[in-house]
């Protein structure tokens, strides 16, 4: 029975690995808004953030080069429903902003949602299904790729939240 056992019954994001409402390509500052507002305003819990890096937090968790910052104003740097009056300086660094992102995963609990070193392979809209068919493949030597190395997920709606800072271009010296 529910209640009677010694730890908490928390549900958790596999329940059904390969079935989702919502699947979220990104797990940036794009894909964690989509993320909270589906929490928020949807009480949306059956989604899946797809993040093809190690860590959330996406071009902040990519980009680790001595002085890598935000060029926006601390200020206007955060989410508007999660402030954050405590930046140390008027343009963040990355590992202040990384370090914001990852509290608000945490005060939402998106971390049960996401879905580490994985990415997108194809992703085709089945009209029979009325579903999203979105092949996803585990990064090689991952433990998950042991196991399951590609793998289909079904989903009624498909968000990109990719961003375009994570590849870093390198001048032609």
């Amino acid at each position: 029975m529910p209640g009677e056992l010694p730890w908490p019954e928390v549900p958790i994001g596999n329940k059904n690995h390969a079935n989702a409402a919502v699947f979220i390509i990104g797990g940036g500052i794009s894909g964690m808004c989509v993320a909270i507002d589906l929490l928020k305003r949807n009480k949306c819990r059956k989604f899946i953030i797809l993040e093809k890096s190690a860590g959330l937090g996406g071009t902040w968790n990519d980009n680790k080069y001595p002085g890598c910052c935000c060029d926006v104003w601390s200020q206007l740097y955060s989410y508007s429903f999660a402030q954050n009056p405590d930046w140390t300086r008027e343009y963040p660094g990355q590992e202040e902003i990384l370090a914001y992102l990852q509290r608000v995963a945490q005060e939402f609990q998106l971390l049960l949602h996401f879905r580490f070193n994985t990415s997108v392979v194809d992703a085709k809209w089945d009209e029979e299904a009325q579903k999203w068919k979105i092949l996803v493949k585990t990064a090689p030597g991952s433990k998950e790729a042991e196991y399951n190395p590609e793998y289909e997920i079904k989903a009624d709606f498909l968000v990109s939240a990719v961003g375009q800072l994570n590849v870093p271009q390198w001048p032609e010296i």
